[in-house]
């Protein structure tokens, strides 16, 4: 192991176990309101103090109103982005996912670069300037050939002006990364100049339950736990600086250990300079399932809530697998509102479609983007990346 690979992020499942067992003890309503005093000022809980709150008896609720205080204090701008899918092709096995390989009631599809290039178009010019580009995740002999297709993808992004680009193409080696970001432009050290951000979900940070949805088998891409772990990591050596991990809530019954370890994630990133953006999706249906099951809205109103008060750096995304009511009560704890469908090369000039046989997971809201952004537009004055064109 080399010294750029020591300072990888390393999780050790035993000392946060340990810390949701103090906290669990701790957490009477007299220390909840002390952590909460002590950090409404500006400074942000420890992790210990993040597992008091969890388990505190404290309701949701008021964990949300510190929150918002916090966020109308700090006055963080709304972002947006669209996610676009290139292919609902994928050669891993995730049990919990609509585009696993082995998932016979999915419709496979994969754009061509000319429908990419058009939907791309169309989102800019519907107002929508910030994309999240999507694929599934493969076999090392056709990994490269999927990321230069999305270099195609993300050099189109950059003529036409895109002020924000996610990138979720699963874990990949240091030397993929020259392929996927050929041709972007760097800075003098070699970070990128544009607003490129990595996202890698580790879905649950619990090895079991990782290894139980993931599986086990060293055919599947995604199988290797520690390999994706790190992948940020990888990135950040490859001139990437802006990260977004996140869990799939519900994967895991306990949600206050993925709760921290994705809290010591984002404080290993913070702590290289690295920008952050948590994402905290609910599992939804997918194709050929009837139900998934998750978590239900006052622990997910909590978890939000901590995320937003205990990391406040940290960009929360909320998207529109979540309801209207979902979005009304969450919008103004998070910093990111995403819109859009799950399926591939879906969007028209007014809105998307949104077929579940051909999604990875059910989207909730399906009105248009611009539907769901201007109210908040109107509330907030602006939000970043979004400008729908004028109508007279």
């Amino acid at each position: 192991m080399n010294a750029a690979d020591q300072q990888d992020f390393r999780l050790r499942e035993d000392a946060v176990t340990a810390i949701l067992d103090r906290g669990r003890a701790e957490a009477t309503e007299e220390a909840a309101h002390a952590v909460l005093a002590r950090s409404t000022d500006g400074g942000a809980p420890s992790i210990a103090e993040l597992a008091l709150l969890w388990f505190s008896p404290l309701p949701a609720e008021v964990l949300y109103e510190h929150a918002l205080a916090r966020k109308t204090v700090l006055a963080q701008d709304l972002e947006t982005f669209s996610p676009l899918y290139l292919t609902n092709t994928c050669d891993a096995e995730c049990g919990m996912c609509g585009m696993r390989r082995d998932n016979e009631a999915l419709v496979r599809k994969t754009a061509s670069v000319v429908e990419t290039d058009d939907q791309l178009q169309m989102l800019y010019r519907r107002g929508m300037h910030a994309v999240a580009l999507l694929t599934g995740e493969y076999h090392p002999d056709k990994r490269q050939a999927a990321l230069r297709r999305v270099n195609q993808s993300l050099r189109t992004t950059q003529k036409l002006g895109f002020g924000h680009v996610l990138i979720n193409v699963g874990s990949i080696e240091s030397e993929e990364a020259d392929l996927l970001l050929d041709g972007v432009e760097r800075n003098d050290d070699g970070s990128l100049v544009a607003n490129i951000t990595m996202c890698t979900f580790q879905e649950t940070y619990s090895r079991e339950r990782y290894a139980r949805f993931m599986g086990t088998n060293t055919n599947n891409p995604r199988a290797d736990y520690d390999r994706r772990l790190v992948n940020f990591d990888r990135m950040y050596r490859a001139g990437m600086r802006i990260a977004n991990p996140g869990i799939l809530v519900g994967l895991n019954p306990d949600i206050a250990f993925d709760m921290l370890a994705l809290s010591l994630h984002t404080r290993h990133l913070e702590a290289k300079g690295m920008e952050v953006y948590l994402s905290v999706p609910r599992l939804r249906r997918i194709a050929g399932s009837r139900t998934q099951g998750g978590v239900g809205d006052e622990d997910f109103l909590r978890l939000v809530s901590l995320l937003s008060f205990g990391l406040p750096n940290a960009k929360v995304v909320l998207t529109t697998r979540e309801p209207e009511a979902i979005q009304e009560k969450l919008v103004p704890i998070v910093t990111v509102l995403s819109a859009g469908s799950a399926s591939v090369s879906p969007y028209t000039e007014t809105s998307a479609d949104f077929p579940l046989e051909a999604s990875q997971f059910e989207v909730i809201d399906q009105r248009p983007f611009e539907e769901i952004l201007e109210p908040w537009q109107q509330r907030r004055g602006s939000i970043q990346n979004f400008d729908p064109p004028q109508t007279s």
